[in-house]
């Protein structure tokens, strides 16, 4: 008599705070799961805007838990402690999750032992629909699997939609750290890949909400302790794993450093804070002074926003009128060469 083995029991845990038009359509996502989630706990971080009565007819779906307002990283730690299930699923209040989502990577850990965590692609979407089909297929990347740590710590390679993790991961790397407002989540999986192997699953799954109250469009657009909140996740990488600077090299790190104060400098020139934007930029001035962008970049922050205009209009022309010579260029070098295998 063949006894089959119990499959593993995955906890969805749904953080929500201020989000009850979005988070219904959130949980009717994980109870479509082909690969059922053990259980669906809705951390509620003190909501004002109706959140407890929107879920109430979901009460006998999901395990509803009210907290005062801790934040995001505090809801998530909040729903690790109640979780029953060997692995834990994050979901945005926001977010969708494909139907075969969980079903996919839970085939993937179970053909890969070795890792403990599984990430997918994922897609974007607002109110007009998709915005962009594969996120790995816009940047152009081939996404990793095994000791990932590098390629994590060069780009946020995944959001925290997309991601199982087995919940002994914890007794390692401990919890969520609720000192981030924003950016708990990536330094979380940061602390992760230092110890484990990740896994793979070459499908967007998640379905990411682009939306003007996103986190990433608020308090993501504001520096945290003075600096972008990339930044800040970084540098408390690097100070809990100084070894980090001989394993990648200081040239690797401080490039890395520098991009999301140019990312966040950027943000503040189109919103027309020349001045916030220039200390920005000197930060990454700071950390690649070799860079001549970064400088010429800083230098336009002295310029008038209707001069930086004109500066940029120019050199999207200039740009477009010589990438249309060399793609001639290359056409005419072409028709020459069929021309000559015609001879």
């Amino acid at each position: 008599m063949t006894v089959s083995t119990p499959r593993p029991k995955v906890t969805a845990i749904i953080p929500v705070y201020n989000c009850a038009q979005y988070v219904t359509k959130a949980i009717d996502s994980v109870l479509a799961q082909t690969y059922p989630a053990h259980e669906i706990i809705v951390v509620d971080d003190g909501s004002t805007d109706g959140t407890r009565e929107a879920l109430q007819p979901y009460r006998n779906s999901i395990i509803y838990v009210y907290q005062k307002n801790a934040g995001e990283p505090a809801a998530r730690n909040t729903g690790i402690r109640h979780a029953a299930g060997e692995y834990i699923a994050y979901l945005d209040a926001d977010d969708l999750w494909l139907p075969d989502k969980l079903q996919l990577q839970m085939e993937y850990f179970a053909a890969h032992p070795e890792c403990k965590v599984v990430y997918t692609d994922m897609m974007t979407f607002d109110s007009s629909g998709i915005l962009v089909e594969s996120v790995r297929a816009s940047r152009g990347r081939i996404y990793q699997s095994g000791k990932i740590f590098p390629y994590l710590f060069r780009e946020t390679l995944f959001g925290s939609g997309s991601v199982v993790f087995s919940k002994d991961c914890c007794d390692t790397v401990g919890l969520f750290d609720e000192s981030f407002l924003v950016g708990s989540d990536y330094e979380m999986w940061l602390r992760m890949a230092r110890y484990f192997e990740f896994g793979y699953v070459d499908k967007p799954l998640l379905m990411y909400r682009q939306h003007r109250e996103m986190s990433t469009q608020t308090l993501g657009q504001v520096p945290q302790d003075g600096m972008p909140w990339q930044a800040k996740v970084l540098n408390r990488i690097l100070e809990l794993y100084p070894e980090i600077r001989g394993e990648l090299g200081e040239s690797f790190i401080n490039r890395r450093m520098a991009v999301p104060y140019v990312w966040l400098g950027r943000t503040w020139m189109n919103r027309g804070n020349h001045l916030e934007a220039r200390k920005l930029f000197a930060g990454a001035v700071q950390r690649a002074p070799w860079s001549l962008r970064y400088r010429l970049i800083y230098l336009c922050t002295f310029l008038t926003p209707s001069t930086v205009s004109r500066v940029t209009n120019l050199y999207r022309k200039v740009k477009s009128a010589l990438s249309s010579k060399h793609q001639d260029t290359d056409h005419a070098k072409q028709s020459s060469l069929k021309h000559e295998g015609m001879r």
